[in-house]
């Protein structure tokens, strides 16, 4: 009898936290079908029925420098995963950006446009398809291009593609790739693309507009590039003919940078001068391959220095991760940027996350531009700041997406802040060793606070396709940049750490939605934060806190703090005193856990209070003339 009250007791207290998670939080009704499918769990875990689909990658190209042009052919294999028979196969044009006619969300002027990808044929398993603009076959929109297949694909079974196609490499209109001149260019959602087909909308439809970003399944690649001689390449993955392309005492030095801590000048303005930098007649083939990663992208150059370093991410296997940089000789600070990229790796994967890098390289490429960069898998593509912080800032935010969307596949085009909030806050304490004079945090704080609660600040779940409105920045970087400070104060970085690489080990290598986000959070922390949540990710709203009323009675002191906002944040009051000296309490978001909107802070004291502030520079809050307080 005491076994079966037990276990039914037990019963009780996981449907009611499982009920309870389920029901504190608004839950879209496809997001309901992934847990009842069991694909998805209201504790943050994959389903035991969670599945995603993949696709294996053998593309030739070959770049022409000179005509600005790219030429490429590909095979695919496709594996359909999923429970699903699937009659059609979405697949992405990318660079269909560009041509006339295309969704953007921002106006090009008539004269940068082009013709976009030119398709020269399609084939599907031995199947030559018409892609004649009349063709039933296919259906061509602004930059996706539907597949209509003559026989079904089946669940757990694959199908073989064929594609040959050629696109102009812009040079004016450069969305997060390009030609960026003088024999310089970084390559990225380049080759046609099989979407996304998942548990939660099947394929994913949505257009490359320009603003959103990624969302790629976990592939293999083995890609091979024809380039003139006098380039070299660095790319996504593992460069599999190093020795037999690059000259020879480029490719001691290459090898050296893999294995040290000092940085090494791979490729130097000097070596331009003596000679070609590889042993190619005419042209060089370019051989890498990739596993488990959701792109594959590239940079060329025939003049710009490239240095790398190295750091060790893993004691045990005594693993080393190669950062290297590609950079002109007037790029600001870049001389040291292979540095600045190692403390980044090494802070990551031992600091916060604190999930050791799995991958062998992250190469920067510098595109001279003002400033702003882009992120690949092992790749990225930066600008040319003119201070340190900003350079600093910059490469860790870029590396820092290897862990967000990169490990961890998020679907940007619908959630950009499941990535973008991280990458904004995880450099924080690498600036910080570079350039201490910078305060990194307080313009984290200052760039939300200007703008909460505007009329066209949206929350952050709000799906990243839909924002039409200048406050994208917040919505995607500066709240939940707050946000997850916030959370960490609430939590302790201990517990925050913990929750986090829980989080990191359940969904690596897979498609995580802020759901199992929250629900991680909350299994680990057994505790539901959708008081947190709710007001942070879900609703309209600011943080605000202000003081109400001080009071006096004989040596004690009373605050009555209220939260004017519907956000939470931590609480900190000051007390000034008319001989100069100040008391500090300090309280957490978790003040406001119960739904309360006013606390009262008390103080003894025999010192006459001057007065009274709330709040400090680095707690966000949207409206500061309420924080202060003054006693006659």
């Amino acid at each position: 009898m005491k076994t079966t009250f037990f276990s039914f007791t037990i019963f009780l207290l996981v449907t009611n936290l499982l009920f309870s998670q389920n029901s504190s939080l608004f839950v879209p009704i496809n997001i309901q079908e992934t847990i009842k499918n069991k694909t998805r769990t209201y504790t943050g875990t994959p389903g035991e029925n969670y599945w995603q689909n993949s696709s294996d990658y053998t593309i030739k190209a070959e770049i022409l420098p000179d005509s600005s042009y790219l030429i490429g052919k590909e095979t695919i294999t496709y594996y359909n995963n999923s429970p699903d028979t699937l009659k059609n196969i979405v697949m992405r044009i990318y660079q269909d950006i560009s041509k006339k006619g295309a969704l953007r969300d921002w106006y090009i002027p008539a004269n940068l446009l082009n013709n976009g990808v030119q398709i020269n044929y399609l084939i599907v398993e031995n199947d030559t398809l018409d892609i004649s603009p009349e063709s039933k076959d296919i259906s061509r929109g602004s930059t996706n291009l539907n597949i209509k297949l003559k026989n079904v694909l089946l669940p757990h079974s694959k199908i073989i593609l064929k594609v040959s196609w050629q696109f102009e490499i812009p040079q004016k209109l450069k969305v997060r790739m390009g030609n960026y001149g003088n024999g310089n260019m970084f390559i990225s959602y380049w080759y046609p693309q099989i979407s996304v087909y998942d548990d939660i909308d099947g394929w994913d439809r949505i257009d490359y507009k320009g603003s959103v970003e990624f969302y790629n399944d976990f592939c293999n690649y083995n890609v091979e590039l024809k380039l003139p001689k006098d380039y070299f390449i660095r790319a996504t993955g593992e460069l599999q003919n190093a020795k037999e392309i690059l000259r020879k005492d480029i490719y001691k030095r290459y090898e050296l940078a893999k294995k040290t801590d000092k940085i090494i000048r791979i490729i130097s303005p000097e070596d331009y001068k003596t000679g070609s930098i590889t042993k190619g007649k005419t042209f060089n083939v370019w051989k890498f391959t990739a596993h488990n990663v959701t792109d594959f992208s590239f940079a060329i150059s025939n003049n710009y220095n490239w240095d790398g370093t190295s750091v060790l991410v893993d004691k045990k296997n005594k693993r080393r991760v190669l950062t290297d940089v590609v950079y002109q000789d007037t790029a600001f600070l870049w001389e040291n940027a292979a540095q600045y990229s190692a403390t980044s790796i090494d802070y990551y994967s031992k600091t916060l996350p604190g999930y050791p890098y799995p991958y062998s390289h992250i190469t920067s490429f510098c595109n001279g531009s003002k400033g702003g960069g882009m992120e690949t898998p092992m790749m990225t593509n930066d600008g040319m700041p003119k201070s340190k912080h900003s350079i600093v800032g910059l490469l860790a935010h870029e590396i820092a997406h290897s862990y967000f969307p990169f490990i961890m596949g998020t679907n940007e085009r619908k959630y950009a802040w499941m990535d973008e909030g991280w990458a904004s806050f995880f450099p924080k304490e690498i600036v910080d060793m570079y350039d201490s004079a910078y305060d990194y945090w307080r313009g984290r704080v200052i760039s939300y606070s200007m703008n909460a609660g505007k009329e066209g600040e949206l929350p952050p779940v709000v799906l990243s396709y839909s924002y039409k409105t200048k406050y994208l920045r917040t919505g995607f970087y500066n709240r939940p940049t707050n946000a997850y400070k916030e959370l960490e104060k609430l939590l302790g970085r201990d517990l925050f750490k913990k929750a986090l690489l829980e989080y990191m080990h359940r969904w690596n290598g897979k498609h995580p939605i802020p759901y199992d986000f929250f629900f991680t959070f909350n299994d680990v922390v057994k505790e539901d934060l959708s008081w947190f949540w709710k007001p942070w990710f879900f609703e309209f709203g600011y943080p605000d806190l202000s003081i109400e009323n001080v009071n006096k009675n004989n040596d004690n002191v009373f605050v009555t703090i209220k939260k004017a906002g519907n956000i939470p944040t931590r609480v900190e009051v000051t007390f000034n005193f008319e001989d100069g000296t100040k008391k500090i309490i300090k309280k957490s978001a978790g003040v406001w856990q119960k739904g309360n909107d006013k606390i009262e802070i008390k103080i003894k004291t025999n010192k006459k209070v001057k007065s009274v502030q709330v709040g400090n520079k680095y707690i966000p809050d949207a409206v500061k003339e309420n924080n202060n307080f003054i006693l006659n």
